[in-house]
């Protein structure tokens, strides 16, 4: 299971000062933090300080960089021109998040993917909007992934997001979500499944209960990464118990580090 760490966001009120003031101390704890926790790459994401994206994802990069020389990154941003000034600065092979089957934003990506070696979130909408049940997704997964192997990409760096809608607005958004991961799973041998796992909860009270209970189902489905806090410790630690009980982790040895390592400790406080 890859685990993207999603706390470097600027979404987040207090990364957002971190970066508008150069907190450099307190983004390098949150890095720090993230890697310690779990987390394989670390998310970079200032899509929400518009006007000055380019210069902060530069900013981060390289203080992340300095701060752990060998993490990988996943480079969050909306917008192909962000992605195209600061992807030379990125040190090891990245994470791009992301595209969609959108046409335009497509097209955009199209000399991004074809400029360096990555991998590469594409999240399936298309010019008719988010998709409205488990079929559609699949239509566009299956566009998705050819146009992409059209320019070269190979599977295993395709990473298929279904684009998690919230249980709060369609009671059956988590049960489309998981029959729509296990059949990219199942009909595109070697694609890999990521989502952004807090979508499913939003707008409900006790938010990571939803989280962790969904992660499981869908982990079950097919789900082989996911774009988590990996401080939340519940969650972590649900996910290394459910990569037990599916056979993913060889003689439990990840789940029995990470209890010495005080890792799954959820003892009643």
């Amino acid at each position: 299971m890859l685990i993207v760490g999603e706390r470097i966001n600027t979404s987040r009120k207090r990364i957002n000062e971190a970066i508008a003031n150069r907190d450099m101390a307190y983004i390098q704890a949150e890095v720090r933090s993230q890697l310690d926790s779990g987390a394989d790459l670390i998310d970079v994401n200032a899509g929400s300080r518009h006007r000055s994206e380019v210069d902060d994802l530069l900013w981060l990069i390289e203080i992340i960089q300095e701060t752990a020389p060998h993490a990988r990154l996943c480079i969050d941003s909306p917008s192909p021109e962000s992605l195209k000034a600061v992807l030379g600065k990125v040190k090891h092979r990245p994470m791009l998040n992301s595209t969609t089957g959108e046409t335009a934003r497509f097209e955009g990506m199209v000399p991004i993917i074809q400029r360096r070696d990555c991998d590469l979130v594409a999240l399936c909408i298309d010019d008719r909007g988010i998709p409205k049940n488990e079929n559609q997704v699949l239509e566009n997964a299956a566009r998705l992934i050819s146009d992409l192997e059209a320019l070269g990409m190979k599977r295993e760096s395709i990473y298929i997001d279904p684009v998690i809608q919230s249980v709060s607005t369609n009671t059956k958004a988590g049960l489309m979500t998981l029959a729509a991961i296990e059949r990219v799973r199942r009909e595109f041998e070697g694609v890999n499944v990521i989502c952004g796992l807090s979508n499913i909860s939003f707008g409900l009270p006790e938010r990571t209960l939803l989280n962790r209970a969904f992660l499981t189902l869908a982990m079950k489905s097919g789900l082989n990464s996911a774009i988590v806090d990996p401080l939340d410790k519940k969650l972590m630690g649900t996910l290394r118990a459910t990569a037990v009980l599916l056979d993913q982790d060889r003689w439990c040895q990840a789940y029995t580090a990470a209890f010495r390592e005080g890792k799954v400790n959820q003892r009643p406080e």
